[in-house]
């Protein structure tokens, strides 16, 4: 019963996410995975070698992708990519008029 009300919640909070982002630690979308439904700066704890990015046309969330403090990508539109030109450690999503600073 309580593996069901998780499910539930999950499912309630993705609903009500205007965007997600999906990361793995191999490329392809392959080995370890993280997701995330908020506003703020992620560390998932392994390199992100592949990614999908969602955000609802002109919901006005980004997501900037970052190696320690470089900005190495930054995405509005929905986005992903199996076999990204380079590897981060670090996501910062944010909507509107929120400041995205690795």
């Amino acid at each position: 019963m309580m593996l069901y009300k998780f499910i539930f919640v999950l499912l309630i909070a993705h609903l009500a996410s205007a965007f997600d982002f999906e990361a793995w630690s191999e490329n392809n979308f392959q080995g370890t995975s993280s997701t995330y439904y908020q506003r703020g700066t992620f560390v998932p704890g392994f390199i992100i070698k592949s990614y999908r990015w969602y955000s609802a046309s002109g919901d006005g969330c980004c997501v900037k992708m970052c190696y320690g403090s470089n900005d190495v990508g930054y995405w509005c539109p929905s986005h992903s990519n199996g076999l990204p030109s380079s590897d981060f450690d670090k996501i910062v999503i944010g909507c509107d008029d929120e400041q995205l600073i690795c």
